[in-house]
């Protein structure tokens, strides 16, 4: 081994040791998924140091053409999902460095190098670490803002009165999802008769109650793994996984049977039921065949489930 890349080996031969040394300065759980994928992340930046030690290149080539900001940005989403804040990211590098120094303290003698090369390692590990410390916060952060955005959007896409997800996000989010994963699925919506009357009478209230309890009770029948929506003013919407018209169907009744006997407080439901493939292979032709079977429930009435043609 050339003694001017005796360091930079030394760095890659203990590249285990740096890491289980990182590994129990940050008091990580092993067997945890975030982490794990947190500590690999760091034995790669100690292969990215070590390149970096032999290379005669100053610190802005350290990106190794964007690879190495690639891999912080793949870090800073574990280190987010770990519940780490900015000082957190610091103390993560931090704490790799100082693992790193003391690996090569205990495999080389420094004492016997030339001062100089001594000190070019150590301005060279302080540069590579200040420039991942950066770059680390720097991805950190847009991490947490894009989360934030997300959680933003969520919100706006909530409807105020339900607690559900709007039609928006139904038709552009939950339904091409459903279409995408699964195989089969029904969808069914719940129309309140009379909702539009009630309303120009001035009895908001009693209309945003009789929303809720709706909601609820379709809630409540269709089960955890259903994804509930407001679908128009007095409509709510249920996408059923895995679930044929007949199991709609069978939902649809005892979402019927929920709301019955109320006295004063009863309203009446009609529901129209569609089921992917069958009656649409895409969204938008589901949501018509779904319309058009509560349409049809509609001049029914009384109450009626009507499954599309």
């Amino acid at each position: 081994m050339e003694r001017k890349h005796e360091i930079p080996e030394a760095v890659r031969e203990c590249r285990g040791e740096i890491v289980a040394a990182w590994r129990g300065s940050r008091g990580g759980v092993s067997d945890d998924e975030a982490f794990s994928r947190l500590e690999a992340g760091m034995g790669r930046v100690v292969d990215a140091f070590a390149e970096f030690l032999m290379s005669p290149d100053s610190v802005e080539t350290f990106s190794r053409g964007g690879g190495t900001r690639a891999l912080v940005g793949e870090i800073a989403r574990d280190q987010h999902v770990l519940g780490r804040d900015s000082a957190g990211v610091i103390e993560d590098f931090s704490a790799l460095r100082r693992a790193l120094w003391q690996a090569v303290e205990g495999r080389v003698d420094l004492s016997s190098r030339d001062g100089g090369e001594v000190a070019d390692f150590f301005v060279k590990l302080l540069q590579a670490s200040d420039w991942v410390t950066e770059a680390a916060l720097e991805a950190y952060d847009s991490v947490a803002r894009q989360e934030m955005e997300e959680a933003l959007g969520r919100a706006a896409a909530t409807d105020l009165v339900t607690g559900l997800p709007d039609q928006d996000a139904l038709s552009r989010l939950l339904l091409p999802n459903a279409i995408e994963a699964q195989e089969r699925f029904s969808l069914a919506v719940f129309d309140v008769a009379g909702f539009s009357e009630t309303v120009a009478s001035g009895e908001v209230k009693r209309a945003r109650k009789v929303l809720r309890r709706l909601a609820a009770a379709v809630r409540d029948a269709a089960g955890e793994h259903a994804e509930c929506a407001r679908f128009g003013d007095d409509e709510v919407c249920v996408l059923l996984p895995d679930q044929g018209s007949e199991s709609a169907y069978e939902m649809a009744e005892r979402v019927l049977e929920k709301l019955r006997g109320r006295g004063k407080d009863d309203f009446q439901v009609d529901v129209g039921i569609a089921e992917y493939p069958v009656h649409g292979k895409e969204a938008e032709a589901l949501i018509v065949e779904m319309l058009r079977a509560l349409k049809m429930a509609k001049r029914v009435g009384g109450g009626g489930i009507v499954v599309a043609r």
